[in-house]
């Protein structure tokens, strides 16, 4: 009896029910909400790069792309509240502490920026995690944050969810992989491919070494916080971060 207690207290904690995937999506879909609407809404043709290669197989079959997203981000929500239905209600509190939470990394990562940009010559913008298809927008304010915000979701969906996750899991299933050295592997190899999808294309950046290897450090970072906290609050992070070096960018 005490141990089903002690099991049952686990579960509920704050670090637990916040890794999990209801508790997640819960969390970023105000993010998803309002990159979706409000990028269609500006009538703008640019997109993040990681939503273009997720939604591009939608695209491919006849759909469009952007209600097609919306249409499974309807579905999503009426799983989340089916398994909220079931589990019991969401705790405002613990989706405060998560914004919370998310700042504090976001604010870390920020500080590194700001020591590496004064450690050599390159420009704050070079830094940025949404790459230079902001740059074809003029002015600030509205679709460069929608970007920042969506590269936020879509990047940490297809770098950190599906290339770490599901990479890990095909490892470990297909080539019978132990946990550890899956996630060693898929880890690197991720943060790489994340760092790389940034100079590519027309509105890639052109590449240098050193934001090269800066982002694929954040790329790692990300992917850590990812493996211990579950989606949701790398995503927010990623958000927050973008949001952040845009405003300084903007108003500096």
């Amino acid at each position: 009896m005490r141990v089903n207690s002690v099991q049952d207290s686990r579960e509920r904690s704050y670090f637990h029910v916040s890794r999990g995937w209801s508790m997640s999506l819960v969390f970023i879909m105000p993010l998803v909400v309002l990159y979706q609407i409000g990028i269609v809404q500006s009538g703008s043709n640019v997109r993040n790069l990681a939503e273009v290669w997720m939604t591009g197989p939608i695209a491919l079959l006849g759909l469009q792309a952007t209600t097609a997203v919306n249409v499974l981000l309807i579905g999503g929500v009426i799983i989340v509240l089916w398994r909220i239905n079931r589990t019991g209600p969401v705790s405002i509190l613990f989706l405060v502490l998560m914004v919370l939470e998310s700042l504090f990394y976001a604010f870390l990562l920020f500080g590194v920026v700001g020591i590496a940009a004064g450690l050599v010559d390159e420009t704050l913008h070079n830094l940025l995690f949404i790459g230079r298809a902001a740059e074809a927008i003029d002015g600030l304010p509205r679709t460069q944050l929608l970007l920042g915000i969506g590269a936020g979701v879509y990047e940490e969906l297809l770098f950190r969810v599906l290339a770490i996750g599901g990479g890990a899991l095909v490892m470990k299933k297909v080539f019978r992989c132990s946990s550890l050295f899956a996630l060693a592997f898929v880890l690197p190899v991720s943060s790489l491919l994340f760092s790389a999808a940034h100079h590519v294309g027309v509105a890639g950046e052109p590449f240098s070494s050193f934001v090269f290897i800066f982002r694929a450090l954040c790329g790692f970072v990300l992917g850590l916080i990812f493996i211990a906290r579950g989606p949701g609050i790398p995503v927010m992070t990623h958000a927050i971060y973008n949001v952040m070096v845009l405003l300084l960018m903007h108003f500096s």
